[in-house]
């Protein structure tokens, strides 16, 4: 059936209708298992690998002939020398790991525009299959050359990697989710990613210590093949730069704009995304509108505030408390299980009932509408409005202003995403609290009480999400997400590297607890940012 002058503008995507139907088997809940397998893959071999390199440090210490046998009782390898190698070969093989990550986002990025979203995902599983290989070599060998092999085949990541499940799947989710339910519907996908990091800490703690040392990485290997047969036959195909927001896949006529999206093979065209991340010029060229590089750096910011957090606590509970991979695996697992808890129990109620409560509902910064007048909202009367026009003296010339039919449908028609925001501010204060008192730790329960009341103040990441997704128009979905995964990404290099490099030193003065006072001062300068962050006024000029 062809669209005609009657046929609504602003309809739900009729090309995604199937995708978006309830059940046992739902395409919804099939991302849910598809994401769940893969952080469990991808987080099997994490505290083996901090076990690793610190057993790698410590033969070779003692290889040099310079450092005789260690002839005590305790642990042979708690000497400060080779904590602080280890914490820098940590933070070596960590940026290594988030910069070939940020490529990563680039190449998936490209591949989601050009090839869709199924072939991007098997990717993300198939390389890190061969780059486990290699670390099941590094295992057998130790030793420096072990530490070597392990930090350089972290190159494999650029070809696929965590960056790239994350962004596939939390595409698939933008694509999938009602409009109401998508900041919501993050939180329950970043909650079940934790439940099976938390499953996959267990379990690969649990393997090192009763099986070896080489075990975590041999069923790791088996995982990544599994859950690349897994997302090729059982996720959707949706077509490059996911379904036109507003196609009628019956029609057999279509204007340009409603093209299917070109395919993208500009050899930096996936560095475009950014671009959500510039100042926009308000549509009736009356101003400029900071609101998305605001949300970008508050975004960094929280990113380096909390993303060290959890390797900081393995660290100091392995250095300090002589914690072994199976305790390790235990503490993650408590943190990513609180994480998993809030996250798809608590933060959908607490969206829900902080837009209610919201004295003054807003969408995207314009009053809450009747149903009614929600469908036409900003919609010109007046035929000859959609026309072409000769700009006039007291006109401002505006190329390519945001087309209404292609605007994202806003998180919640009734109260729009002010809360989420409101939200992401406060968390912010409530995380440099919790971790400020982290400098006062001495002994193991109070890492233990860490790991489990630090979660709590989690939900940034989906409720950031929410806010980008109602202040872009719907054709860039894809960029706003890639966009905010680049910097999230380079928030991870930027805070490994610093962090890394201050809590090595901080280790070798003895006081490695202040490294959490700095992680403090950053997330009360991340709220600051966000406080800053208003939603636009008005329609933007399309970029």
């Amino acid at each position: 059936m062809s669209a005609t002058e009657e046929t609504p503008l602003l309809t739900k995507p009729a090309g995604i209708e199937h995708l978006r139907r309830k059940g046992l088997f739902s395409t919804y809940r099939r991302i849910l298992l598809a994401t769940f397998l893969l952080s469990t893959t991808f987080a099997f071999t994490a505290t083996p690998l901090i076990y690793a390199y610190r057993l790698f440090n410590c033969q070779e210490y003692y290889d040099d002939p310079a450092h005789p046998p260690y002839e005590g009782s305790g642990d042979a390898c708690a000497v400060p020398v080779i904590e602080s190698h280890t914490a820098r070969d940590i933070a070596i093989m960590i940026t290594l790991t988030t910069f070939s990550g940020t490529l990563n986002l680039i190449v998936t990025t490209w591949e989601i525009k050009n090839w869709g979203l199924r072939r991007a995902i098997i990717n993300q599983t198939f390389w890190p299959a061969l780059r486990n290989l290699t670390q099941i070599y590094a295992t057998l060998v130790g030793g420096r050359l072990g530490i070597t092999v392990m930090q350089s085949t972290q190159l494999i990541t650029i070809l696929g990697g965590g960056a790239g499940y994350l962004l596939t799947v939390n595409s698939y989710m933008a694509e999938v989710a009602e409009p109401e339910e998508r900041t919501a519907a993050f939180g329950v996908l970043a909650g079940v990613a934790m439940l099976g990091v938390a499953n996959g800490y267990i379990c690969g703690g649990l393997s090192n210590d009763y099986i070896g040392l080489s075990a975590p990485f041999e069923i790791t290997f088996c995982l990544l093949v599994a859950s690349t047969f897994f997302t090729a036959f059982c996720l959707p195909y949706i077509p490059p730069g996911g379904f036109p927001a507003n196609k009628d896949p019956n029609s057999t006529t279509q204007d340009r704009s409603e093209e299917e999206p070109k395919k993208d093979a500009s050899a930096f065209g996936f560095l475009r995304c950014l671009r959500i991340f510039l100042p926009a010029k308000y549509a009736d060229g009356k101003g400029t509108f900071w609101g998305l590089p605001l949300l970008g750096f508050g975004a960094f910011w929280s990113v380096m505030a909390t993303a060290y957090v959890p390797l900081m606590l393995q660290l100091t509970a392995t250095n300090q408390y002589g914690f072994k991979p199976g305790d390790n695996g235990f503490l993650m697992s408590g943190n990513a299980l609180s994480r998993a808890a809030f996250l798809t129990l608590a933060f959908p109620k607490i969206i829900t009932y902080g837009r209610k409560c919201l004295t003054k509902p807003t969408v995207a910064g314009s009053p809450v509408l009747s149903p009614a007048e929600d469908d036409v909202a900003g919609l010109p009367t007046d035929p000859r409005s959609l026309e072409p026009h000769e700009v006039t003296s007291g006109e401002s010339a505006i190329e390519n202003p945001v087309n209404l039919q292609d605007a994202m449908p806003p998180t919640d028609k009734s109260h729009g995403s002010a809360f989420d925001l409101e939200f992401l501010r406060y968390s912010m204060i409530v995380d440099a609290g919790l971790v400020a008192l982290l400098v006062f730790s001495s002994n193991s329960a109070h890492i233990w009480a860490a790991a489990i009341i630090l979660p709590l103040a989690s939900g940034t990441a989906p409720a950031c999400k929410g806010v980008l997704l109602d202040m872009v128009p719907a054709s860039q979905k894809t960029d706003a997400l890639s966009a905010i995964a680049l910097v999230e990404t380079s928030a991870m290099i930027t805070t490994v590297s610093l962090y890394g490099a201050l809590f090595a030193f901080l280790s070798s003065i003895g006081h490695p607890n202040l490294v959490f006072l700095f992680n403090a001062l950053t997330a009360l300068l991340s709220a600051f940012v966000l406080f800053a962050v208003r939603f636009p006024r008005g329609l933007l000029v399309a970029r």
